[in-house]
């Protein structure tokens, strides 16, 4: 290991853990339910876009963006995870140019990605400079949702109570209540209470 190498691991990396660790003792400071794995990273505008219920469990390694304010959209961004909510490691929750919703008792695994907003498409510009697409924004997921690991939600999705997205799925559009759904693109395999029977029956 050389100087720089050495510089990096003992003065950078420990002030970029302890900037990260500072901005989850503020959200808990704020939101005394949650409860964090360390470490979370969190970039936030304004911390009160961020509500979070009791016993909301949010697993280590996860990114967290919320954005009140962009210059990319005119849509205020913010980040709801109602009570009893457990979020998985390494979930990536992108909550800029529009709001994340997660309801009571919603199970999501780890490796998940929920996106508010996507970029727009011009070949006038460069993808990174483009302003935000603001016709479908936002995700809302109702309470008790389970979704599997490595799922990405899309924006302008809703997915209904109870339901269930299978590991690996890319949802691009809105899931009724009571509903399973896997794939890329996700697409409906069968309803929640016929799994159920097909379990009793084997």
């Amino acid at each position: 290991m050389n100087l720089i190498q050495l510089f990096k691991v003992l003065v950078r990396e420990p002030k970029a853990y302890f900037r990260r660790w500072r901005k989850g003792l503020s959200i808990q400071y704020h939101n005394p339910g949650l409860i964090l794995n360390f470490p979370v990273t969190w970039l936030y505008d304004e911390i009160d876009a961020i509500q979070i219920g009791s016993e909301v469990l949010i697993g280590s390694f996860s990114e967290i963006v919320v954005l009140s304010k962009s210059p990319y959209s005119k849509i205020p961004g913010g980040l709801i995870i109602e009570d009893r909510a457990i979020i998985g490691s390494h979930a990536n929750i992108r909550a800029a140019g529009g709001k994340v919703s997660i309801g009571r008792n919603c199970l999501i695994a780890q490796q998940v990605s929920l996106i508010a907003s996507n970029h727009g498409i011009s070949h006038e510009l460069p993808y990174r400079d483009l302003p935000w697409e603001e016709e479908r924004t936002g995700i809302f997921i109702h309470e008790n949702v389970w979704i599997g690991a490595g799922v990405t939600v899309l924006p302008g999705c809703v997915i209904g109570k109870n339901s269930i997205i299978g590991a690996g799925s890319v949802v691009t559009t809105s899931i009724p209540e009571n509903e399973i759904w896997v794939g890329v693109p996700a697409r409906k395999l069968r309803d929640v209470e016929q799994q159920y029977q097909k379990e009793m029956i084997e």
